[in-house]
């Protein structure tokens, strides 16, 4: 008995005994990348880092057509990308899958993906929210036309613009409601466990991404889901009332800055990067703060998830950045960004002395009014 299981275990590493399964996604794409000459179309998904992975890779010419392949254990969301990302297209790929897709790749919602069980759930889901997007469509293309046209009163301007925005938030909650829905009756599968996923990864309260968490089975073990889990955990760590976890980053000059060594101040941590418009817009109400209460105990450290150091230090001095500047030039890859659960810019943590976080995404206003509350 002994030896028919050495003989079978030799089998396995002779063999690879895998539950993995060669999946094919193949097609026809027109409009990709340059009509002139073949254009890399990509295979990727994210691995548990969240981070994008390529898997497999091939020229796409003007005959249009294109296979790719992969192996697979479990179901999993995959893209069809070109280099930069401007073309992006998720597939669910059940294990050993041939799926096609054929379309406009300027056209991507009109792309027919056929093959997979679990994209065609996505499909259901998207097709459920095709006539709300379609309105909210209209009310963009209404507004535009308002606002590029110069003979209407700003007065009357104003009052248009409020009616379009709540029909705008109207139709976005018909969509949160559907969303909701669709996840609480499908709780078992990836599409739900990745609607959850996408829906948190910008929520900085962990309650609510808890509750975001309930709608699914507690049985699910898949890769969004666990997403959304750690996500909880790190969360937790950055929100008001918990002490902000210590960091050492590198200055433009390269001499590392601890947030340790800024304890005993009242310190704003600041998330932002130089390509970031909102980020640039708040930069004046950060220099209102400092220039008003640095001398009286008040720091701001700004972390920068650029990825390019000329970008970085150009932006730090065209906008006169005078207080503390660090980064590791990994966007938002940054090992910090991750641990923060930093996941859009601008972001900011407002910090006591002993480092207990008092606020969190404070802008404008609320910032000056909360430093005018405890700077007294």
């Amino acid at each position: 008995m002994k030896k028919l299981i050495l003989i079978f275990a030799a089998a396995c590493l002779l063999f690879s005994c895998s539950t993995e399964k060669t999946f094919k996604i193949s097609g026809i794409l027109t409009d990709f990348g340059n009509p002139d000459e073949p254009t890399m179309l990509y295979l990727k998904t994210r691995n548990a880092n969240e981070q994008l992975v390529n898997i497999d890779s091939t020229f796409l010419t003007k005959k249009e057509t294109f296979v790719l392949k992969g192996k697979s254990s479990e179901t999993d969301l995959y893209f069809l990308a070109d280099k930069d990302n401007v073309f992006f297209l998720r597939v669910f790929v059940d294990p050993g899958d041939k799926i096609t897709v054929t379309g406009n790749a300027v056209e991507t919602s009109a792309i027919k993906i056929e093959g997979s069980k679990t994209q065609a759930l996505y499909d259901e889901y998207l097709s459920s929210l095709a006539p709300i997007q379609e309105e909210q469509e209209t009310i963009r293309q209404n507004y535009m036309m308002y606002a590029q046209n110069p003979s209407i009163p700003e007065d009357e301007f104003e009052n248009i613009e409020k009616e379009l925005i709540a029909s705008f938030e109207a139709l976005n909650k018909n969509i949160e409601d559907i969303t909701t829905e669709f996840i609480k009756a499908n709780s078992t599968s990836i599409v739900a466990a990745y609607l959850v996923y996408r829906n948190t990864v910008t929520i900085s309260n962990s309650a609510e991404i808890e509750q975001q968490l309930q709608l699914l089975d507690p049985t699910m073990s898949n890769k969004f889901a666990t997403l959304v889990k750690e996500r909880v955990e790190k969360v937790k760590q950055t929100e008001v009332g918990a002490v902000l976890p210590g960091f050492e980053l590198p200055d433009p000059e390269g001499k590392l800055i601890s947030l340790e060594s800024m304890r005993g101040k009242y310190v704003l941590v600041d998330f932002w990067a130089s390509w970031c418009r909102p980020c640039l817009g708040e930069i004046p109400n950060l220099k209102i703060a400092y220039e008003k209460y640095h001398d009286k105990g008040f720091e701001i450290i700004s972390i920068s998830l650029d990825d390019d150091k000329e970008a970085w230090i150009n932006g730090v001095a065209q906008h006169e950045l005078v207080w503390l500047n660090v980064s590791d030039l990994q966007a938002f890859n940054s090992p910090i960004a991750k641990q923060f659960a930093v996941a859009y810019v601008p972001h900011t943590f407002l910090l006591d002395p002993q480092g207990v976080i008092l606020a969190v995404d404070l802008r404008g206003e609320e910032l000056a009014g909360k430093l005018a509350e405890i700077m007294q």
